[in-house]
């Protein structure tokens, strides 16, 4: 089965997950591991470079959203900027795909309570990252 990143859809960020979101989230993180034989192939996203974006993430869940919206808005730029670094090196990643999903669910966001959606589609996709052996 092929991943299709167009499948995700924004109304999973506005008015709340579903089985479906978890569904997506559960390809999302078997696709970023880009498993070759059940192990993660070249142009897999590693462990670390999700939970660099988490842990930013959760540090803002931690302030507030209300409270810190300009690190959230700074999330794109350095997500763009993570992912620039990565396919300098390795020419090319699927951490393309997680940016590209990640900007439309980050686009989506404007209250409290999308940013905890947002927060809850992320961390489903990094279970099941690590749950296909998500390489660190």
């Amino acid at each position: 089965m092929t991943f299709d990143k167009t499948k995700f859809k924004k109304e999973w960020i506005q008015t709340g997950l579903d089985e479906s979101t978890i569904e997506f989230a559960d390809n999302f993180g078997k696709h970023l591991c880009d498993l070759q034989q059940d192990r993660p192939g070249r142009e897999a996203m590693t462990t670390s470079q999700i939970r660099n974006y988490f842990g930013e993430v959760r540090r803002i869940q931690a302030k507030g959203y209300e409270n810190d919206r300009p690190s959230f808005l700074l999330l794109r730029p350095k997500l763009a900027y993570a992912q620039a670094r990565v396919v300098s090196k390795m020419g090319k990643s699927r951490i393309s795909d997680f940016k590209e999903v990640m900007d439309t669910a980050h686009k989506a966001v404007s209250s409290k309570e999308q940013f905890q959606h947002f927060v809850d589609f992320l961390e489903a996709t990094l279970a099941y990252h690590k749950f296909y052996g998500g390489r660190d």
